[in-house]
């Protein structure tokens, strides 16, 4: 009920999320981790700005990245913000890349998904929410956890309030089919990006305002018990 109702009511674009604007422009495993680099910390805008340029100027690719000096890297992606930091680590990412999987990525994505979650989380400035992004555009069933995601799924109660980010990622997708995965983050994003913000939830507007126990909006709506709310 939960997906259905958000797929319905909440507008997506692929332009708004960086990581599946370049997965479905390039298909190319590194292109779409440099991209959800970039987006640490900034928004998807930014960073495909940032991505642009970065192709423009250099080009993504693990053979350019890697003999490129780290200010030209830094200056073409200044827009996303912790430049300096972020040109280090794609600089050393594609060196990795280079060195170790002979430039392609594809190597990591064929492993069992932990296994894969694990090796690149091994990779600079890929935590598990980076590795989960890839993972999740490349068709691999699994779920992104970003701030929206934690906000909406703990206002929802489909996880604890102080639930860390793998035991959010687990409930979820025990209670979504796999066949679901892929629409959960997304979906979720968009809801908590257009609805449920941090600090002020659009509550009185919210398309599943009744199937949600988020105590704020019981009250501004004055409802009593919410009703439980269903999945898929």
């Amino acid at each position: 009920m939960i997906l259905r109702t958000l797929q319905l009511r909440v507008p997506v674009h692929t332009r708004d999320f960086a990581s599946v604007l370049i997965a479905e422009e390039s298909h190319d495993p590194f292109r779409v981790l440099v991209v959800t680099i970039l987006s640490q910390n900034c928004t998807d805008v930014a960073a495909v700005k940032a991505y642009r340029r970065l192709d423009e100027r250099i080009g993504v690719a693990p053979h350019l990245l890697a003999r490129a000096q780290s200010r030209m890297i830094a200056s073409s992606i200044r827009v996303a913000g912790l430049h300096h930091q972020k040109a280090k680590a794609l600089r050393e990412l594609a060196l990795l890349i280079s060195s170790n999987y002979d430039g392609d990525l594809v190597q990591i994505l064929r492993e069992p998904l932990e296994q894969a979650r694990k090796e690149l989380q091994e990779l600079p400035k890929v935590g598990p929410k980076t590795a989960d992004v890839l993972l999740g555009v490349w068709g691999i069933p699994t779920i992104s956890v970003d701030t929206h995601v934690s906000r909406v799924t703990k206002r929802l109660g489909l996880t604890s309030s102080g639930s860390k980010y793998n035991e959010t990622r687990s409930d979820l997708m025990t209670l979504f089919k796999k066949v679901d995965y892929p629409r959960v983050p997304i979906l979720f994003m968009a809801h908590g990006r257009r609805y449920c913000k941090a600090r002020r939830p659009l509550c009185s507007a919210c398309p599943i305002q009744r199937l949600c126990p988020y105590p704020v909006k019981t009250k501004e709506i004055g409802r009593s018990t919410p009703k439980k709310a269903r999945y898929g």
